[in-house]
């Protein structure tokens, strides 16, 4: 359901972080006390996010959110660095899955956001209906419209977490 398409310099930031982590480490996640998410102790332009690697996910699905994530962070206006940035404020750690539900694919993300020591902060989840999918892979059902609602959804609530 992807159609490949070139990644313009400058909007490909997540495309790195984004691809198939080898030695991902994990860090420390506490929930924020009452389930929810606490305040963002830096917030508006001084808070940089970097989003870590992804494993376990199709390569063509994480060019797609590569590219689906860089638009809507110009769309919200936040500022998002490469995982190695020194000014990184806030690390994104992304759960990406695809699962059938009856003869459709659901498309289900998490995103936890932690700040310098490890600690998670702010969580963001959701899902998406997906279309069908082929050969026993829910991955196959799950396409762009899913995508783009679901950058959508991830950075609207980093803008709000943040403002």
């Amino acid at each position: 359901m992807f159609g490949l398409r070139r990644i313009r310099p400058g909007l490909g930031i997540l495309l790195c972080v984004l691809a198939v982590a080898a030695g991902c480490t994990t860090s420390r996640f506490e929930p924020p006390s009452g389930g929810g998410s606490i305040a963002a102790p830096v917030k508006g332009d001084a808070a940089r996010f970097a989003f870590a690697p992804i494993d376990g996910v199709p390569v063509v699905v994480l060019q797609a959110m590569s590219n689906a994530l860089n638009q809507q962070a110009t769309a919200q206006r936040l500022n998002v660095v490469p995982i190695s940035d020194p000014s990184t404020v806030y690390t994104v750690r992304g759960y990406l899955s695809a699962i059938a539900e009856g003869q459709n694919a659901k498309f289900v993300y998490v995103w936890d956001v932690v700040d310098r020591q490890g600690t998670r902060l702010h969580r963001i989840t959701g899902q998406e209906i997906g279309g069908p999918f082929r050969n026993n892979d829910p991955w196959t059902g799950i396409g762009m419209t899913n995508i783009n609602n679901a950058a959508a959804a991830t950075m609207g609530s980093l803008a709000k977490w943040v403002r």
